[in-house]
């Protein structure tokens, strides 16, 4: 087998790794739904990494929901999910509405974009855990596919964790993406809340369409390694163009 050389970019080596094997072996066909993946042994040559960081990358599939694990047999890819000409958001990834798009193969625009500072609310105080009246960072901006508003969202973000002036250059769409690309930080999980809601006034000005209609607002919490939140985001996004997709499985 091949050795394949990984880049060492800022970001988990097991991601990198996890992303690896969807390119080579499940995205492509090469190995085909009820087929194993080759074996810890083959794997961890083929990537040059440890057999830990090669379980840490087989975890992340299986969490995915693109491989089932059986100990003594091995990684089992699982077949796709149907095909949807929405945007198919799996809710298990720690991973952005613009990489979902972008998996699909669709371009999400970024439009009505400002950054700026603000102050701690109550409601803030609470996601973050951060002295009201405190200043914090956010960021907002619309979501748009194919020259229609599907969503509005707004990211809040402690003065502390990472300078503002860097993540801006950084920003290619998502602050998620952006801050995922730094694994100093050691963005580890997210509570996420789905809630259908009516549109308001405020958010239907910000997509442009009529009040009343139904939306899904999503609330997003990210925490680092220790535990602290580091992201509050708010996204309210428009059913029709987004399907929200999570597969269950037994526990790894």
């Amino acid at each position: 087998m091949e050795r394949v050389t990984l880049s060492r970019r800022k970001r988990p080596l097991s991601n990198e790794v996890c992303d690896r094997i969807v390119n080579d072996y499940i995205a492509n066909g090469n190995v085909k739904p009820g087929s194993l993946l080759p074996s810890e042994k083959e794997l961890t040559a083929k990537y040059d990494v440890s057999r830990v960081t090669l379980r840490a990358a087989i975890k992340s599939l299986h969490d995915r929901g693109l491989v089932s694990v059986r100990n003594g047999v091995g990684a089992t890819v699982l077949p796709r999910p149907p095909v949807s000409s929405k945007i198919v958001h799996h809710l298990e990834r720690l991973a952005s509405l613009d990489k979902a798009a972008s998996d699909a193969g669709k371009l999400l625009k970024t439009e009505d974009l400002k950054w700026g500072q603000s102050t701690v609310t109550p409601e803030i105080s609470t996601k973050l855990r951060l002295p009201v009246g405190d200043p914090v960072y956010f960021v907002q901006r619309s979501k748009v596919l194919d020259q229609s508003r599907i969503a509005w969202t707004i990211d809040w973000l402690p003065t502390t964790i990472i300078d503002l002036d860097l993540i801006r250059n950084e920003f290619k769409g998502s602050l998620l993406d952006a801050l995922l690309l730094h694994s100093e930080l050691e963005l580890n999980y997210a509570d996420l809340e789905v809630v259908p809601q009516i549109l308001d006034s405020e958010v239907a000005g910000h997509l442009g369409i009529a009040t009343g209609g139904p939306v899904l607002y999503l609330d997003t919490v990210v925490y680092g390694a220790a535990g602290q939140p580091d992201i509050w985001g708010q996204v309210w996004v428009l059913p029709e163009h987004v399907r929200f997709f999570i597969r269950r499985h037994m526990q790894f």
